[in-house]
């Protein structure tokens, strides 16, 4: 079987193919990211180690996250591929002129909101971290604040992105968070010492232009002819977009509500409870990024082509394949990190200001984090193939119901086994959901296919 791959590679374009546009492009792609991301988080560790100045840059990116996950994500993850292949199927210029509105609604949408969010941040800071006071809840505004230039320039790299992934040029999909690590990591070692805490923030926005520039060029290619343009046209496909868009706001704003949650919980725990927590979601965001999202993502142009032509018997084959793939996959990972979890922890933070204490601490939590990977893992295959069918109300209402029972179940856990609550509380609502999604699908695909005849 080898013999035969390695024969297959070697025909005309199979190597071209494997190294831009499949899902392994995909993955080399997360995993130059995750390799600068652990670099980043070794240089963190041993500058800051688990302290109250880590946990404030940690928090600050909430809601700047939250921004750009909601309003922008929103659209991208649910719309903007199966109504920009479409188009694009139909005639290039039509995709791009669909590209332009959602660019061109996205940005202004997004600079309106962070003004009036960078404005009013001081009036309910306190209630987002309750326990940051004083000096610390002046650092969490001013650098929440800074933060908030990253959804605008965000916004235009994950527009491009899409299109990127729509034609299956992956592996510049891929490349641009490694830049956005590197980015991050210049701030650490050279703005830092010049600027203090803000030089972290200045870093990131370093990297937030990397990763805008990595995706915008490859679209400036001959092959592609893509030029930016401002089109404030309310065409059909943008109210397409907004109809689409909608259920998905709600079930966005409920996962960042969450990680919102999540942070203030931590931040009512011990000194470093912040830092603990976002390391340990870090590490085990490496194969779900890695393998789970890496075959989500590859696949979902595929779903929507089969979806779009109709030809439910190969989305169904299509499907089936992946999923398989992403289980086996994440599971053998999840066990693995599991296993090697305080191995791991010990050789990539320890040493410096990140002790003994700190690493058993750590890893401790991982463990129990990594009974999420397989399932956050088929969370993301299931969303995308539900979106495929131009279905996002029943992901989008399901997830909102189970975040709110993972977030009560959080704080209800956590004065009693403390950081771990989060971990638990999390793994137990994926589950739930997964399982949900699992035995509805069915039934969605069996509509469509009867609608079409």
């Amino acid at each position: 079987m080898i013999k035969k791959y390695i024969q297959q590679l070697r025909e005309p374009g199979n190597i071209k193919t494997l190294i831009f546009h499949s899902s392994w492009s995909l993955t080399f792609g997360s995993g130059l990211s995750y390799f600068f991301g652990l670099l980043r988080d070794r240089i963190f560790a041993h500058e800051f180690g688990l302290s109250r100045t880590l946990d404030i840059y940690n928090a600050a990116f909430v809601i700047p996250d939250m921004i750009l996950g909601v309003l922008v994500g929103t659209a991208l993850s649910a719309a903007f591929v199966p109504i920009f292949t479409k188009k694009y199927d139909e005639k290039q210029s039509l995709g791009y002129a669909y590209a332009h509105q959602i660019i061109t609604w996205g940005v202004t949408f997004i600079t309106a909101i962070a003004l009036i969010v960078g404005i009013t941040l001081p009036l309910y800071a306190h209630l987002l971290v309750p326990g940051f006071i004083g000096e610390d809840l002046k650092q969490y505004i001013l650098l929440t604040r800074v933060l908030l230039m990253s959804p605008v320039l965000f916004t235009l790299s994950n527009s491009y992105g899409r299109i990127l992934i729509s034609v299956k040029e992956f592996l510049w999909w891929g490349l641009s968070p490694a830049l956005y690590n590197i980015g991050i990591i210049i701030g650490v070692l050279f703005l830092v010492p010049v600027f203090g805490l803000v030089g972290l923030v200045m870093g990131t926005v370093i990297g937030v232009l990397l990763h805008l520039l990595n995706r915008f060029l490859p679209l400036k290619k001959k092959k592609y002819h893509f030029k930016n343009k401002i089109d404030f046209t309310f065409s059909p496909e943008i109210k397409e977009t907004i109809k689409l868009t909608l259920p998905k706001i709600f079930q966005y704003s409920m996962w960042f509500v969450m990680l919102m949650a999540f942070t203030g919980i931590a931040t009512k725990l011990p000194e470093g409870s912040v830092a603990v927590y976002n390391y340990a979601r870090n590490f085990m965001s490496l194969p779900v990024s890695l393998l789970g999202i890496a075959i989500a993502m590859a696949m979902y142009p595929t779903l929507s082509h089969d979806a779009g032509k109709g030809n439910f018997e190969k989305f169904r084959r299509d499907f089936k394949r992946n999923r398989f793939k992403s289980v086996v996959y994440t599971t053998l990972a999840a066990v693995a990190l599991a296993i090697l979890s305080k191995f791991v922890v010990g050789l990539l933070l320890g040493g410096g200001q990140f002790g003994q204490s700190d690493i058993d601490l750590l890893s401790s939590v991982l463990v129990v984090y990594c009974i999420a990977i397989p399932l956050e893992s088929l969370m993301h295959a299931y969303h995308r193939a539900y979106y495929s069918l131009k279905n996002t109300i029943i992901p989008a209402a399901l997830h909102t119901v189970i975040i709110i029972f993972t977030i009560i179940g959080a704080k209800v856990l956590s004065p009693a086994i403390g950081i771990y609550a989060i971990p638990v509380s999390f793994s137990a609502g994926l589950f739930v959901q997964v399982n949900i999604l699992a035995m509805v699908f069915p039934l969605v695909l069996k509509g469509k296919e009867m609608a079409k005849n």
